[in-house]
């Protein structure tokens, strides 16, 4: 596994994850030029179609992370155009199908991923989640470990994140314990007028409060379908997006958000088909395993083994690659919030290649 740590601002951060990843940037790029192919049925030319929808509103709005993206493609010498795209796949992949092709739906499968945000009874916030997509992507994933330094008139935090290279936000925590994960949401429709979701994702590893994260998306509205989960101190928050509205998710009794990758709230006016059956299982399945008695005693040992799951297997909480379908569970993420500590396992929870500590 890649690990990478750099400071500077954007742009510099950019140049050097680009530099030191470009193996792996242009194995993001072919392995989505691949898959938009199959389950969107979208050339690759198509795609950079849609990201020069997107480019002005991002360069002008999000001057930054555009920096940051220049930066990527530079150093890992490919297109502006290609770095976009893989920040606006969330969009391209669950947003754009038609809604009278059965085309669409062979997506199903292919991802899976199920989700915890927990305030705990002993006063601890957790994150952790499940990350299941298809097995190719897997060498192109990264750890990150961001310290922004020389951005005129922002004091930002410094960061550390696992993603998907040439994607500047993902899965990960900032030294304030502010902390992000995601489930895919299929639901029709894109604006590019809006903020991507690996944007948002940023935004949060750039915030000091679970609130200001919120404030900020929530100002810009988001440009597709997902299930952002955050957290700090206080607690996490579910923020289910679509592409004309977003709503917030409050802790449940329990302390507690689960979510996986179908729309729990009610959105008017959105077409979400459900591509994945199990996913309401899932979801169902870890609110049963999350009980109180586990919070009470919650440390990484004990978060990790309600996603060893294998109920409905093979399309359980621990997914598992089965005939044509190579979609696997391919890391597990528990980040103590309170602690400012995390631990990343690689493979699935059951089978674990090895485990990185991520934190402040």
């Amino acid at each position: 596994m890649l690990d990478i740590t750099v400071t500077g601002n954007h742009r510099e951060i950019g140049l050097a994850v680009g530099q030191q990843a470009a193996a792996q940037v242009a194995g993001s790029i072919d392995f989505y030029r691949v898959l938009f192919k199959a389950f969107n049925d979208l050339e690759w030319s198509t795609v950079r179609e849609q990201t020069t929808k997107f480019q002005p509103f991002l360069k002008s709005r999000f001057p930054r992370y555009y920096e940051e993206i220049e930066g990527i493609a530079e150093g890992a010498k490919v297109d502006i155009l290609d770095v976009i795209a893989l920040n606006i796949r969330t969009e391209i992949a669950f947003g754009i199908f038609d809604e009278n092709s059965r085309r669409p739906m062979a997506i199903a499968g292919v991802d899976g991923c199920t989700t915890l945000g927990w305030k705990t009874p002993g006063g601890s916030t957790f994150l952790a989640q499940n990350w299941d997509w298809k097995s190719r992507q897997k060498p192109n994933l990264i750890i990150l470990r961001v310290n922004p330094k020389g951005v005129p008139g922002i004091d930002l935090p410094s960061f550390q994140m696992i993603t998907e290279a040439g994607i500047i936000g993902k899965i990960g925590f900032n030294e304030h314990g502010v902390g992000c994960l995601l489930n895919g949401i299929r639901a029709k429709g894109v604006d590019p007028k809006r903020m991507p979701i690996h944007f948002a994702l940023r935004t949060i590893l750039e915030s000091k409060s679970k609130r200001e994260a919120l404030d900020k998306i929530e100002s810009v509205g988001l440009a597709g379908s997902s299930h952002i989960l955050l957290a700090d101190d206080t607690g996490p928050t579910g923020l289910e997006c679509t592409s004309i509205g977003f709503q917030e998710l409050p802790a449940d009794d329990l302390g507690r958000v689960v979510h996986a990758n179908n729309l729990i709230l009610k959105h008017e006016g959105v077409f979400e088909p459900l591509w994945l059956e199990d996913s309401p299982k899932r979801t169902a399945r870890l609110q049963e395993l999350a009980t109180k008695e586990v919070g009470e005693k919650a440390g990484f040992e004990t978060i990790l083994e309600l996603f060893k799951d294998e109920q409905n297997y093979p399309a359980s909480i621990n997914r598992r690659q089965h005939g044509n379908n190579d979609s696997n569970t391919l890391f597990n993420v528990v980040y103590d919030l309170t602690k400012r500590k995390g631990v990343i396992s690689m493979g699935r929870t059951t089978e674990i290649e090895e485990q990185i500590e991520i934190g402040f």
